[in-house]
């Protein structure tokens, strides 16, 4: 018989061996009425495997949407939570700015009051001296 289908490279099956391989597959058949050990022709097989290879790919998507979903949540969360943040922290270097603005406004205002006090200092102690002159005591008046 002449030469049917070519299985590999360097092998072939002839029609005869088709008829052997198609006996086989009877007898084993009826030998297992069960179908246990049931010989899948290729065809199934790769439609089983190519049903469950979208199946798997269905999930692989889905799982992959989830996640994306889920890190798109958390970075809209962290942006909100990084604008609280942004606002805080604008709203303590306002603070900061006007706290360190009042701390000169109290230093100037100490150094003129420790200034004042010296001016005051010296006239009591110039109205206490038993040589004050009329010209010390107009002096610090001016003062």
């Amino acid at each position: 018989m002449e030469t049917v289908h070519n299985c590999f490279n360097d092998a072939t099956i002839t029609g005869d061996e088709i008829i052997d391989i198609l006996a086989f597959l009877q007898s084993d058949e009826s030998d297992n009425p069960s179908g246990i050990n049931e010989v899948v022709p290729v065809d199934d097989k790769k439609r089983r495997r190519t049903i469950s290879n979208r199946e798997s790919a269905k999930r692989s998507r889905m799982k992959k949407k989830k996640r994306f979903e889920e890190l798109t949540e958390e970075v809209n969360r962290l942006n909100i939570r990084n604008q609280e943040l942004k606002n805080r922290l604008a709203n303590v270097v306002s603070c900061g700015n006007f706290i360190s603005r009042e701390n000169n406004r109290l230093k100037t205002e100490s150094v003129c009051l420790e200034i004042r006090l010296l001016e005051l200092y010296r006239f009591l102690v110039a109205m206490q001296s038993p040589i004050s002159t009329s010209v010390n005591y107009i002096t610090t008046l001016e003062i």
